[in-house]
């Protein structure tokens, strides 16, 4: 029996760094295979672009999959068929391929991908507290976000000093751990009634891909992923243009420790004072750091627009899961497919940023694709509001 207050017990820890480790394998190749796409197979950008999204977007399929069918399977066996595949496929970069195999790997590793990380992000709310559910997720979700930070950090440092073969040996090491952690974790699969069993194992519909009572947040989500992408995907080619190329590293690392401090207070205060006191001001903080990107010409603009990403997207992504999960509390069979929910639109922003963005900076440049990005995301905050936001202020007046 899991323990009603405790929430650092020994599964909570695996599940954390199980899913840490398989997020670096994404955000260690998201930051790299663009540029290494281009260098080895002499692609324009659109297709050297498409390595980095056909990996996310076999994650969306492997999220679908998994939050469908994650009961009926049972837990345990879907994320280690998954982690067994995740580290295999990490094997075949080291194999020399062209450019139509290449992609065929990339969205194989991420279908992989998403079937593990949904279900480690599924599997980890029996171990967290009701009462303490956004705290729980805020700290489970540092997996993700720092991965995010360390991701891009790392693979930067392998290209630039050791090249691609130490990228592709860190990967696979990753992978690994990512499995060895999720065989040592406790899993129990929770009871279902026939009724509940019955349903899961209806012919699939929208209805049971998506669940509906996520889709608002899950709107916001996208965009929010589609504006970040335009920093991991573009902010090393941007500082190489300014003559900075040393600050984008120095802005992941910012990024990460901010996070490190402000990430549990969120959560805290989430569980405590309601959706909104946090995500509005999460968002605004974001959009003013995509802004400060726009305008950055010295280095201490990045160091700035970091720590104020750290306040924004640094938080959005683990609220906004806390949301969703709170979204379906009352009918736990319904967690696995409400996560998938959440992730497949941040996973389909992820995937689309690259390309959409990508194509706004070709035209009109880095700096004027940030500042866009700023106002697109300060609009969202009215889309919020008018989601989801407003109903929690409506509800909280009963």
């Amino acid at each position: 029996m899991i323990n009603a207050q405790k929430l650092w017990t020994k599964d909570f820890i695996l599940s954390s760094f199980a899913g840490f480790f398989s997020a670096m394998v994404l955000y260690i190749t998201t930051t790299t295979f663009a540029l290494y796409a281009a260098k080895t197979f002499q692609v324009n950008a659109g297709m050297a672009g498409l390595t980095a999204s056909v990996f996310v977007i076999g994650s969306v399929l492997g999220r679908i999959f998994g939050g469908r069918y994650i009961e009926l399977i049972g837990r345990r066996k879907l994320v280690l068929m998954g982690g067994v595949v995740f580290f295999l496929v990490s094997f075949l970069y080291l194999i020399p391929l062209n450019i139509g195999l290449l992609l065929l790997v990339r969205f194989v590793h991420g279908t992989a991908f998403g079937i593990v990380h949904n279900s480690l992000a599924t599997i980890v709310i029996s171990f967290i507290p009701p009462h303490r559910r956004g705290e729980g997720i805020g700290y489970f979700s540092l997996n993700f976000v720092f991965a995010t930070a360390l991701g891009p950090l790392t693979g930067l440092f392998l290209i630039q000093q050791f090249g691609y073969t130490a990228l592709f040996l860190a990967c696979i090491l990753c992978a690994l751990l990512s499995l060895v952690l999720a065989c040592l974790i406790h899993i129990e699969n929770p009871a279902l009634s026939e009724a509940q069993r019955g349903q899961l194992k209806q012919r699939i519909s929208l209805h049971d891909v998506f669940e509906k009572e996520v889709l608002p947040i899950a709107v916001i989500i996208i965009i929010m992923s589609m504006c970040y992408t335009s920093v991991t995907t573009f902010i090393a080619s941007y500082t190489a243009e300014l003559q900075l190329s040393n600050v984008a590293q120095l802005f992941f690392v910012i990024y990460a420790a901010v996070i490190l401090i402000v990430r549990p207070l969120a959560g805290r205060l989430l569980d405590k004072k309601g959706d909104n006191i946090v995500m509005i001001p999460t968002i605004a903080f974001f959009a003013l750091s995509l802004l400060l990107l726009g305008f950055a010409h010295h280095a201490y603009l990045f160091v700035l627009a970091a720590v104020f990403m750290a306040f924004g997207y640094g938080n959005i992504l683990n609220v906004g899961q806390a949301i969703a999960v709170k979204m379906v509390a009352q009918q736990p069979h319904k967690i696995g497919i409400a996560t998938s929910t959440y992730f497949v639109f941040s996973d389909a922003g992820m995937g689309l940023g690259p390309l959409v963005m990508g194509w706004l900076a070709a035209r009109q440049g880095f700096a004027a694709m940030f500042m866009v990005d700023g106002v697109v995301v300060a609009a969202a905050i009215l889309l919020y509001y008018g989601l989801h936001g407003r109903k929690v202020r409506a509800r909280a007046r009963l």
